[in-house]
């Protein structure tokens, strides 16, 4: 049984979003309104595992997709890396939905998660959803600074061709970060980039102020 969008839209109310690219400040503005609110924090990257075990083959074939070994990621001839994270990103969203629901609605929730605006519109108000980007040479300088992050730079030295590796790492997520922003754009709904000056407090305003939490 397919939950509508009408109905989702309903029992999700509560609910607010922060989407968007790398380095953008998702998980940082969603736990900074989660304490100062009161809300419930949800993050679909905790979750990952999660979705893992409650996948199967049918319907989630990115998800459980075998993986060959790093080298193949990063290096691999025809390698289509950035276009699997994206579908398995778009079968994870039935699996947030769900979480999400069985949270109930007791309390506000914030979600730090990367849906496309297009379906996002569909089953929230627009009010209540914020799309968070970096400018190209913040994402290159801060990418694999990230804490969870820190141990691909050691991973690189073992491949064949350590900088390759690297360049079209951040080649393609800039690539991927530029069209999730066109799609914002193109959907008309709130934005924010972050540059190298942007402080946590102006960007935490401004959400506040779009949520109508200020």
């Amino acid at each position: 049984m397919r939950i509508s969008e009408r109905l989702l839209k309903q029992y999700l109310k509560h609910v607010y979003w922060i989407c968007g690219g790398p380095c953008g400040g998702k998980s940082t503005m969603a736990e900074l309104i989660s304490t100062k609110r009161g809300m419930n924090f949800y993050s679909s990257d905790e979750h990952a595992f999660e979705y893992k075990q409650l996948a199967n083959p049918q319907d989630h074939p990115a998800i459980l997709r075998y993986f060959v070994d790093w080298e193949w990621y990063f290096l691999g001839q025809g390698n289509d890396r950035n276009q699997w994270l994206v579908s398995a990103a778009e079968e994870s969203i039935e699996f947030i939905l769900l979480e999400l629901l069985q949270m109930g609605n007791s309390k506000p929730i914030i979600v730090d998660t990367d849906i496309a605006p297009e379906f996002l519109k569909s089953i929230a108000d627009t009010r209540q959803i914020v799309y968070l980007y970096a400018e190209d040479e913040l994402i290159r300088r801060d990418y694999f600074n990230r804490d969870h992050l820190r141990g691909m730079l050691d991973l690189f030295p073992t491949l064949s061709d350590p900088e390759r590796a690297k360049r079209e790492t951040l080649d393609g997520i800039i690539a991927n970060t530029r069209k999730s922003l066109q799609q914002a754009r193109q959907q008309h709904v709130q934005y924010y980039i972050r540059n190298a000056r942007t402080t946590k407090e102006e960007m935490l305003t401004k959400i506040e102020a779009h949520f109508g939490l200020a």
